[in-house]
């Protein structure tokens, strides 16, 4: 049943609709003047006795609307109901569902100077994991969470026209920190990557920035959703996500699925949480209390439960999980999990009947309103906003400048060059005084760059005028530049072949812009094969050789979100190749500093492991394990194949030493707070600035053989740094490793400490030129933590 259609492109774009600034945007708080005297306006009062003086007004006609996302009259994308705006008590609409995982998506605002307004859009997920920098992913969780406020305050909408376009809310169902699993997944754009602590890095840094705001420590500034909870990593492969039941051991959970979730929740401090389609081992996720006792019991979270958009129809629907018969038993089986919000119909069409049959507690839905409404509070939304800086953000911070430059660096920072044979003059970077081909089905691209989930980008249009294609990017550098598709993405016309190999003759040097778009990969299609789709393959090749016979610069730049192969005879026959994922509004302009020697910030590596094309014929994507010895593994951790692409793998233009100055201090099993500390010197060596991001990885413990049929960790990421340094410059770089960082999982899924000594490598991406390093962990065999704490 397709009910839900998350539209990021041109049907989208055209519905997009900027909105004027309202007045202070006073409407969208509780306790104005005429309401102000209710018990629950009383800031004299604990936020506790607040809620439930709230809750003790409602009626219970009014509880459902309050308990459903999109709740506003007309409804749409699956998630229809009354506005959930209770005028007798002044209590407005709250609208739960915008989205924010590369920026607002929300509409633009027209500001009371006549000036436009739009949320600054960053490059995709993939991309922002590409860069492996921390700062940067904080940089822009506090961009959007100031850009949140200020659109709220001003009156902006939400952008997908599915939504029924109400005035957006201040929790954002973002970030998405599942795992780049299956390069199949078709929402692989949306994750930073496939290890779960870089992964969960990202949603700590993520979740701290945009939820607090440092001139207001009282409030919250909004409020993260992280999604999706829990093991959800497919589409429609190998049955629609819907109906799929994802068995998984307590070792895959612990080692893989919930390590993000953990550490955005307890060090983030995340306030929101998204539960998924998915079953986990027969249970629905919406339903399961399994995880949500490993959520609000074991990992102490306080925050609010929402479901995924239809997720509890799911729970009951025949062509679905059909776990319980019906609506009604959705309901309670999802409060009884404490599942908060519904962003689907069944809270509204049945929650209160099913508490008046007694199939579950009143005392259910009280917990759901006061996790919901508490949140509420929390961001000021009941208090005097004269009071809250919050409310002061000023629309000019949307889209300003300086935002728009960290979202260009972003950009930039996420360029990852694969390969660059530049001893035959063939590669990076190309002069400028010449004539450029750009070729391929993206040279011309603008919305396929942005990706899923962007909000109004450009002002005063409907569509994406302001974003540049790789083409233009190109022309407004090089003295000339001519372009072409040769083909389109999918289909296997080649009928327009000929008309890049005759442009080939009148160029100096080609950039084939090549890869997929939401065509291929997207929310609700995964794919089934991971090399270059249609007639793309057939043209890259004979363009690259008739490129080659003419001694001429060429350079295979891929858009993309989930891992492309080329395979061997593209590679061998390319000089250089960059990989830019979908870099969002600025990504023509990072390409082309790219590919002219401009980008002082190239230094990207891969945020997973590119596969050669078969690896799907050998591993079924329902498998969810990533150790199973009958398949060549998941990930960098447990891959026995030989990569395209390493995990961490990332040239630049310049060149980069890494050494070990020293090691002091020692590790034991027996002090959790010990810390050995690794002082690194990293010098630039070449003769222009660049980046590199500084990694250190553990070895495979050899303490502990796997499991029966499962294979052995190979290394695993435990630390790094991005560092930018000019020409000559030299930096150090500090790790602090610690005990935590050396736990090995167990069968049961534990996570315990063993007395050995463990090789450890430093590097910056390429394995030639690692610094190996013996750590000896003394002390006694200790279980640390038992499943599921991770």
């Amino acid at each position: 049943m397709h009910r839900v259609l998350v539209l990021a492109g041109a049907a989208a774009v055209a519905a997009a609709k900027t909105v004027p600034e309202t007045a202070a945007r006073l409407e969208g708080k509780a306790c104005r003047d005429g309401f102000h005297t209710f018990k629950f306006c009383d800031t004299g009062l604990s936020k506790a006795e607040r809620v439930d003086a709230l809750i003790a007004e409602l009626r219970d006609e009014e509880i459902p609307p309050l308990l459903t996302a999109r709740a506003q009259t007309g409804g749409g994308g699956g998630s229809p109901g009354p506005a959930n705006n209770v005028t007798r008590l002044g209590l407005p609409q709250y609208d739960w569902g915008l989205n924010c995982i590369h920026g607002v998506q929300s509409s633009c605002v027209m500001g009371k100077d006549g000036a436009e307004r739009c949320p600054t859009d960053f490059p995709n997920a993939v991309n922002l994991g590409a860069t492996w920098n921390t700062s940067m992913w904080a940089a822009m969780g506090r961009i959007i969470g100031r850009e949140v406020r200020a659109l709220y305050v001003g009156g902006a909408t939400e952008f997908s026209p599915w939504s029924g376009r109400p005035l957006i809310g201040l929790d954002c169902w973002s970030p998405n920190i599942n795992l780049n699993r299956d390069p199949r997944w078709g929402r692989n754009s949306e994750v930073p990557g496939e290890d779960p602590r870089v992964n969960g890095a990202f949603g700590v840094a993520v979740t701290q920035a945009q939820q607090w705001n440092p001139t207001e420590p009282r409030y919250l500034q909004s409020v993260v959703t992280l999604k999706h909870w829990a093991v959800y990593q497919n589409e429609d492969i190998p049955a629609p996500r819907g109906a799929f039941n994802a068995k998984v051991a307590n070792h895959t959970l612990s080692s893989q699925y919930f390590p993000a979730f953990a550490a955005s929740v307890k060090r983030g401090g995340a306030k929101g949480v998204m539960c998924s389609y998915n079953a986990v081992n027969g249970v629905p996720a919406c339903a399961n209390q399994f995880l949500d006792a490993t959520l609000r019991d074991t990992w102490g979270y306080e925050g609010y439960v929402t479901s995924d958009t239809t997720a509890l129809s799911y729970i009951y629907e025949k062509e679905y999980h059909h776990w319980v018969n019906t609506s009604e038993q959705a309901a309670c089986a999802a409060l009884q999990a404490h599942t908060d919000i519904a962003s689907d119909t069944v809270y509204h069409s049945s929650l209160m009947s099913a508490v008046a049959k007694g199939l579950c507690s009143r005392d259910l839905v009280t917990s759901a309103l006061r996790n919901t409404l508490g949140l509420l509070f929390d961001m000021g939304l009941f208090d005097p906003a004269e009071e809250q800086p919050l409310w002061s953000i000023p629309l000019d911070v949307v889209g300003s400048q300086p935002s728009l430059a960290v979202a260009a660096q972003a950009a930039r920072e996420s360029m990852v060059l694969l390969k660059n044979d530049a001893t035959e003059a063939r590669g990076l970077p190309f002069a400028k005084a010449q004539k450029v081909g750009v070729f391929g089905p993206h040279y011309n691209a603008t919305s396929a760059l942005v990706g899923d989930y962007f909000g109004q980008i450009c002002p005063s249009s409907d569509g994406m005028e302001c974003v540049q294609s790789p083409l233009a990017a190109i022309q407004a550098v090089a003295s000339s530049a001519v372009g072409a598709a040769g083909c389109d993405v999918k289909t296997n016309d080649s009928s327009r072949f000929g008309d890049v190999l005759a442009a080939v003759d009148g160029v100096d040097a080609a950039v084939l812009v090549f890869g997929i778009d939401l065509t291929v990969e997207k929310e609700e299609h995964d794919r089934t094969a991971i090399d270059l789709p249609g007639a793309q393959r057939a043209l890259l090749k004979q363009v690259l050789e008739k490129l080659a016979a003419q001694g001429k610069p060429a350079v295979v730049v891929l858009v993309n979100g989930g891992a492309v192969s080329l395979g061997k005879a593209i590679l061998d026959l390319a000089p250089a190749v960059v990989e830019a994922f979908y870099p969002g509004r600025w990504g023509s302009q990072a390409i082309a500093a790219t590919v002219f020697g401009d980008n002082d910030r190239l230094g990207g590596k891969m945020p997973y492991t590119v596969y050669p094309a078969e690896y799907v014929d050998a591993i079924d994507m329902g498998n969810m394990a990533f150790d199973d010895a009958a398949t060549p593994g998941r990930s960098y951790r447990y891959y026995t194949g030989i990569p395209e692409w390493r995990f961490g793998h990332g040239l630049s233009l310049t060149e980069f030493a890494v050494d070990v100055m020293r090691v002091t201090g020692s590790l034991s099993c027996d002090d959790p707070d010990a810390v050995l500390a690794v002082r690194v010197q990293v010098t630039n060596t070449g003769a222009r600035a660049g980046d590199t991001v500084v990694q250190v990885y553990k070895q495979g413990s050899k303490a502990v053989p796997p499991p029966r049929g499962r294979l052995a960790v190979i290394r695993e990421i435990v630390e790094w740094k991005r560092v930018h340094l000019a020409a000559g410059e030299g930096a150090t770089v500090d790790f602090h490793l610690t005990r935590e960082m050396f736990l090995e999982v167990t069968a049961v899924g534990d996570r315990v400490c063993y007395p050995e000594t463990r090789d450890v490598v430093v590097g910056d991406g390429n394995p030639e030129k690692e610094v190996p390093l013996r750590i000896t962990l003394s002390g006694a065999e200790a279980t640390v933590r038992h499943f599921p704490d991770v």
